[in-house]
């Protein structure tokens, strides 16, 4: 809808069209619960959005002149997930990462604008403060009015591609492992990110290998979902998953996606994290994976990406294959950036807990329950918590 709405409007209306957007989804759950819901669920939101936009400018300029409104709200409203909106999505995903802003307000104002996000989620996907995102957003938004909405010439695409392709990653982590909220992972954002890199992958311009990796990665990634919570939608650690569980289907699509992604000698992160993913994929148990290729992939993300989370992802690896103790000394580089990352003390509660130094374990669970924002994180933590007093 915001993308639909900015071809029209142009990226200076941002904020309004943001506003008109609320508008049509509280009229809808006022409207539709007595008359049902319309044939084009899609275009009655967009036209109300439209109508309602067209409005606050008329009520803003308190003028009768608006012959250029007329006209786009004359238009025919039909919503359809085709090449056209295909087409309206990329060039709302490249205005976002326009190059006169910094990466992370790119990066910030995507998943704000194509991916819906809150700036408490904002936020944790940058492990920042949320008032340091509102004010990033609003920068970014001010150096960007008056700004023609189009896809860039071919010249100018792998300046604006890099923060698209990273916009779409933090998309499906977000909706792989929610950081807030009742439900342990959200399909919607996992498939909205997953229907975006197909779009990035079929683009003659933008199909590039890393855009096929990181398409692959998503296909990997998401095959496993249905194992990785029981019934109760508790949290299943990686070695009680059910395998048989995971999408064959998807995993296949994800290796397919790999393959294409090996055409030339472009090699990025998403390359080895979808490396890593498929490691994972094709191994028949959880001792039986090839930690040792995984430590080696993980080097190689560190020269890519020198991040705190790779590096706990490592000491995983590094757990399986010279033993917790080593894994624990690999983790106190990380103690103060990570200090505030929930995963980062089940992580060192788990490696402390093969060590037999269950206080020092006990001390990094509850500090992982103050920090986690997941219902099903904080069951998970509960239930250790009770598993060590007892």
């Amino acid at each position: 809808m915001t993308a639909i709405l900015a071809n029209s409007f142009g990226l200076e209306k941002i904020d309004l069209i943001e506003d008109a957007i609320q508008d049509s989804m509280i009229k809808a759950l006022r409207v539709w619960p007595f008359h049902g819901i319309p044939d084009k669920p899609e275009a009655w939101l967009i036209k109300v959005a439209r109508n309602s936009l067209i409005d606050k400018l008329r009520r803003e300029q308190k003028s009768d002149s608006f012959d250029d409104l007329a006209v786009v709200s004359n238009e025919t409203i039909d919503v359809r997930f085709n090449d056209e909106l295909a087409e309206d999505t990329l060039r709302m995903m490249f205005a976002c990462c326009d190059p006169r802003i910094s990466p992370d307000s790119r990066v910030a104002l995507t998943l704000r604008e194509i991916g819906g996000f809150s700036v408490i989620e904002i936020a944790a996907a940058f492990l920042a403060k949320p008032e340091a995102i509102a004010k990033l957003l609003t920068r970014a938004k001010g150096r960007l009015r008056g700004t023609r909405l189009g896809i860039p010439p071919p010249s100018a695409i792998p300046e604006r591609l890099e923060a698209v392709l990273r916009a779409v990653y933090l998309m499906f982590s977000e909706g792989y492992s929610t950081s807030h909220g009742e439900l342990p992972i959200r399909n919607d954002l996992c498939f909205e990110a997953i229907r975006l890199a197909e779009i990035l992958a079929n683009h003659p311009v933008t199909g590039v290998p890393k855009t096929h990796a990181l398409l692959a990665l998503f296909f990997l990634q998401t095959a496993r979902l249905p194992s990785r919570f029981d019934e109760n939608g508790d949290v299943l650690r990686l070695d009680e998953q059910d395998r048989s569980r995971w999408d064959q289907r998807l995993l296949a699509a994800g290796l397919r996606q790999l393959a294409k992604s090996a055409s030339g000698n472009d090699l990025s992160p998403y390359h080895v994290e979808a490396e890593i993913a498929s490691i994972h994929a094709v191994s028949g148990s959880f001792d039986g994976t090839d930690w040792v290729r995984l430590v080696e992939c993980y080097d190689r993300l560190l020269d890519f990406r020198h991040s705190p989370i790779v590096a706990l992802n490592r000491a995983i690896a590094i757990w399986k294959v010279h033993g917790p103790r080593s894994a624990v000394d690999q983790l106190e580089p990380l103690r103060e950036p990570l200090s505030d990352y929930a995963h980062f003390h089940i992580t060192r509660g788990e490696f402390l807990l093969e060590l037999n130094r269950s206080e020092e374990a006990e001390t990094d669970f509850r500090r992982a329950l103050e920090l986690c924002r997941s219902t099903a994180m904080f069951r998970f933590l509960r239930q250790r918590l009770s598993e060590k007093t007892n």
